[in-house]
């Protein structure tokens, strides 16, 4: 992938040619242009700066556990249950996300425990010592006996069950919460949620071969208090990292108090649990901000969690760890060998940016004289820096102006059809108003199947012309370079 500032006095028809040839220009951090391609993860990123991609409920899917370590995953999930006298037992709670015991795609002969589904990953990683580190998330399910499941003290207890089975196991290679809280003691200013923004996670080089373990879920309607009172009994002590509940559109409680959580507390926690829907972009921006962990799940708009767009709006906004409904490795898009990798840099996508048409690059989409209507039109015109053509690719598919952030880049029958004009209408969340982005550049309009994409005029931009949608044909005139600008806050919808 490159990153190139683009030339406006080169034709574009030039310009790619010349680069098929190899021939480059001064390199920029900040034009995409198509084929699009996340940033990569290097060993010198530091773990924040990552995202990952995870397989949801891995254990239910694949033939085993490891085989999704194998295809290239380094974040896995697994469901246990609070059934049985799990504390006492070697292996400890069962691996299932129903009521019973269940014989998944760990390595016990009967049904899986947690200790079976550790003594493949540790397997693995003995046999992969220099791979990326690992993440294993572990929801806490409350299918058996949802009453009385998931104490305080038994998420206290399962901290200090992975604790002791992977210390004896990985020694060193298994990471901490401690060996966090070790690393930015040094540095500390405030607390300790102000410390990790400011100084970050190790690198990945210094992660390489490790296993962070993270806990979600909990007892049904009071998992962060719960979470709450199992930290504070365990601080010093604290192996896993625990991750609380986070509203999907409140990106406060990334950086001061998380819901059932007291102020002084909340400054403990490094990661959040944030389920997809509606504006959750502004969320995943602070979580990067804070440099903590976004564990998403679900999905937002009208995308599927697999989908490249989806995938592209997670990685933009800075979501750490993206979770898949998949049901085998061999199921993983092709897309994840060429653009975005299952694991690569966190906000190597734009998810703020002008947009310019390839077939002329020194315009972008503007809006016409900066009038934020019902009907504005939406045009060509010499790119600058105002409010009116720069656009934020939201958690829906919306493309929002900064300049007013209630409306959507739209157009304007409501049903697409070749030449319908575009223009900003009020976001109202139809289909009309949502953007698939396309790995080869185009984006394609949810309405009509996705059938029609942002389309310039006769294949060649003039100042002033109105876009349009037509058929998608795959030509120069439905491809786009993206020049990420700055974020900004978005507190109306």
């Amino acid at each position: 992938m490159f990153f190139t500032r683009i030339m406006p006095k080169i034709c574009p028809r030039v310009f790619a040619a010349l680069m098929a040839l190899g021939v480059s220009y001064s390199v920029s951090a900040d034009t995409f242009y198509p084929p699009y391609q996340a940033k990569s993860a290097t060993d010198s990123h530091r773990f924040d700066e990552l995202y990952y991609i995870q397989p949801h409920n891995t254990f239910e899917h694949g033939n085993n556990l490891t085989g999704w370590l194998d295809q290239g995953y380094r974040t896995l999930e697994l469901d246990i249950i609070d059934r049985g006298d799990w504390e006492s037992w070697d292996k400890g709670p069962y691996v299932s996300h129903e009521a019973s015991p269940q014989n998944q795609n760990c390595s016990a002969a009967q049904n899986d425990q947690l200790g079976h589904c550790l003594d493949d990953i540790v397997s693995w990683m003995n046999s992969h010592t220099n791979a990326q580190p690992l993440v294993l998330f572990v929801d806490m399910k409350a299918s058996w006996d949802p009453l009385n499941a998931w104490y305080a003290s038994e998420v206290e207890q399962l901290d200090e069950y992975i604790s002791n089975y992977l210390t004896s196991r990985l020694g060193a290679r298994f990471y901490k919460y401690q060996d966090l809280i070790n690393h930015l003691n040094p540095h500390f200013q405030s607390n300790y949620r102000n410390t990790l923004k400011n100084v970050g996670w190790p690198t990945v080089s210094e992660l390489k071969g490790k296993l962070i373990v993270v806990l979600t879920g909990g007892h049904i309607g009071d998992v962060n208090d719960r979470m709450e009172s199992a930290l504070m009994s365990r601080l010093g002590a604290q192996a896993t990292f625990l991750c609380p509940d986070i509203d999907t559109a409140d990106a406060d409680e990334f950086s001061g108090t998380i819901d059932s959580i007291s102020a002084s507390n909340s400054t403990y926690f490094f990661c959040g649990n944030v389920k997809a829907g509606d504006h959750y972009q502004i969320t995943a921006n602070r979580a990067a901000e804070y440099k903590q962990i976004m564990h998403l799940w679900g999905s937002a708009g009208d995308f599927s969690n697999t989908s490249y767009a989806a995938n592209w709006i997670a990685v933009a906004h800075g979501v750490s760890v993206i979770s898949w409904n998949i049901d085998a490795p061999s199921q993983t898009p092709s897309w994840t060998q060429s653009s975005i990798p299952l694991v690569g840099k966190r906000r190597g996508l734009p998810g703020y940016f002008k947009i310019k048409p390839m077939v002329a690059p020194q315009y972008c989409l503007d809006v016409e004289n900066a009038q934020y209507s019902n009907g504005s039109d939406l045009i060509s015109w010499n790119c600058g820096n105002g409010s009116n053509q720069r656009f934020v690719y939201s958690a829906e598919g919306q493309l929002r102006p900064k300049g007013n952030n209630q409306y959507c880049v739209d157009f304007n029958t409501g049903s697409a059809d070749n030449g319908d004009d575009m223009h900003l209408w009020d976001c109202d969340g139809g289909n009309s108003e949502k953007w698939q982005v396309n790995e080869s550049g185009r984006f394609q309009n949810l309405d009509n199947g996705g059938s029609h994409c942002m389309d310039i005029p006769g294949g060649s931009a003039e100042s002033s012309e109105q876009w349009q949608i037509w058929s998608c044909h795959g030509g120069d005139n439905q491809k786009f370079y993206l020049e990420s600008v700055p974020d900004w806050s978005q507190t109306s919808f």
